[in-house]
C-alpha cells in the first residue's frame, strides 16, 4: 500500500530483543478529514528516518500486518494491526508556473519579435 502524510514524530530507536529492533514515526494524513498513523521501520530499515525530519512530506510504502495474542494464563483473546513501512520517499514540490511568455489559455500564440503582418512560412499546405 501506498500513502502520502507529513511528518509529526520521529521516534528513537527500541532494541526489543538480541534479534529485533523497531523505530516508530507518527503521520498525518492529507485527507478532508486527516488521520494520526503510527508506522513503524523495523530491523535494517530503521535507519531509514535518519534521512528525514519532522514536517517534511513523505511518500510511504507499507505493509498491515495484523496477529492475535491470547495470554498464557488464559483470558481473551487481543487482536493487533501494524503499519509496517518498507519504502519512504520525500514527497517532490510541485513543479512551478510554465513560462511566463506563453498567453493565457484560449489566446493565441504571437512569437516574441515577430511581425505579424509578413509570416515565413514554407510549408506546403
Amino acid at each position: 500500500m501506498q500513502l502520502e502524510a507529513r511528518i509529526q514524530r520521529i521516534m528513537d530507536e527500541q532494541v526489543i530483543s538480541d534479534r529485533f529492533k523497531k523505530r516508530e514515526f507518527v503521520v498525518q494524513t492529507k485527507d478532508q478529514y486527516p488521520q494520526t498513523l503510527l508506522f513503524e521501520f523495523t530491523q535494517d530499515k530503521t535507519g531509514v528516518l535518519n534521512n528525514f525530519k519532522e514536517g517534511q512530506e513523505v511518500n510511504i510504502e507499507f505493509n498491515i500486518r495484523g496477529r492475535e495474542w491470547t495470554p498464557p494464563q488464559g483470558g481473551d483473546t487481543r487482536y493487533y494491526t501494524t503499519l509496517q513501512a518498507w519504502r519512504m520517499n520525500a514527497v517532490e514540490a510541485a513543479a512551478g508556473p510554465g513560462p511566463s511568455d506563453l498567453p493565457p489559455a484560449g489566446q493565441p500564440f504571437t512569437p516574441s519579435g515577430a511581425d505579424n503582418s509578413v509570416l515565413d512560412d514554407d510549408l506546403p499546405f
